[in-house]
């Protein structure tokens, strides 16, 4: 574990979830960075349309804030909600900055974290906006193989920006 996820943990405060329960919801004032020690959460946001995106699948090990609600105090742009029983720890982000200021390792970290999530942030943009819906499919199973098995068909089919239907046509055609 890093030296950063021990910071969350030894710091924050341990919340039990169950599937549906809300971390925070699009809209909301939170300011907790939250590290998942066990279970799925998804980020997610709704549209316009009412219909949903899903933004990312968070297994263990996984950490995630609002960035909008953790630097500018904004209203948080998506919600994050339990997709299995497990339990994840919140930490307020500015108990994390103050850390960080106190101990240059721990800053080091904590750069280094920012930049592997700006990554999966690039990445993902790059799917959405280049791949066909296979491949993304194809992207999710090479990389999240044990999340696209615990997580259920709909919301597979809205992470990669299809309908359930459409996501079964994919997976025919994968198989044969």
């Amino acid at each position: 574990m890093s030296k950063f996820q021990d910071l969350v943990i030894q710091n924050g405060r341990e919340i039990a979830v169950r599937p549906g329960d809300h971390l925070f919801n699009q809209g909301d004032s939170d300011s907790n960075v939250y590290f998942v020690k066990s279970g799925i959460l998804k980020a997610y946001y709704i549209r316009a349309d009412g219909k949903e995106h899903i933004k990312s699948f968070l297994p263990e090990g996984s950490i995630i804030g609002s960035m909008v609600a953790l630097v500018d105090d904004d209203p948080c742009s998506f919600s994050l909600v339990a997709v299995e029983d497990g339990a994840v720890v919140g930490l307020p982000f500015s108990r994390l900055k103050e850390a960080a200021r106190q101990d240059i390792g721990l800053a080091n970290v904590l750069i280094d974290f920012l930049s592997v999530y700006g990554k999966r942030k690039e990445r993902r943009e790059y799917e959405l906006l280049s791949l066909s819906p296979e491949e993304r499919y194809s992207v999710l199973l090479e990389g999240m193989h044990d999340v696209a098995e615990r997580v259920n068909q709909a919301d597979l089919a809205a992470y990669i920006g299809v309908t359930p239907q459409a996501l079964s046509r994919i997976k025919r055609r994968i198989k044969s």
